[in-house]
């Protein structure tokens, strides 16, 4: 028993920040990528740009997963800083920012938000 435990532990410790990042957002994202994205084909850049045009629509959970990704935050950074300059970390405020700000964000900011559904979600 001990030893079945002691394996868990170290499988769920040794899974690194980008599988978890890659498991949260194929599991929130898969059912609205089959929703308003079915005729995108990953890999060629259609499922980005169908990311990008339906992400108001997308469910909280996919938004959310997507803007926490590492290279969402770097890509967003300074548009985060410039729409909402008084915004402290925290609390789900970053992802209101972008939500609120969506069409005003800088073409980087969308095609990062777009490249990190593709990537994770090829083979949804």
């Amino acid at each position: 028993m001990r030893s079945c435990l002691a394996l868990a532990t170290l499988v769920l410790l040794s899974i690194s920040p980008a599988r978890g990042q890659y498991v949260a957002v194929k599991q929130a994202c898969s059912l609205d990528a089959r929703q308003f994205c079915a005729e995108a084909r990953p890999g060629e850049g259609q499922l980005t740009e169908c990311i990008k045009a339906h992400f108001e629509a997308l469910a909280e959970p996919c938004k959310v997963a997507l803007v926490r990704t590492a290279a969402v935050r770097r890509s967003c950074e300074t548009d985060v800083k410039e729409q909402c300059p008084a915004i402290k970390r925290g609390a789900g405020r970053v992802l209101l920012c972008v939500k609120q700000h969506f069409a005003a964000l800088s073409e980087p900011c969308k095609q990062a938000i777009g490249h990190a559904a593709e990537r994770k979600l090829r083979a949804y």
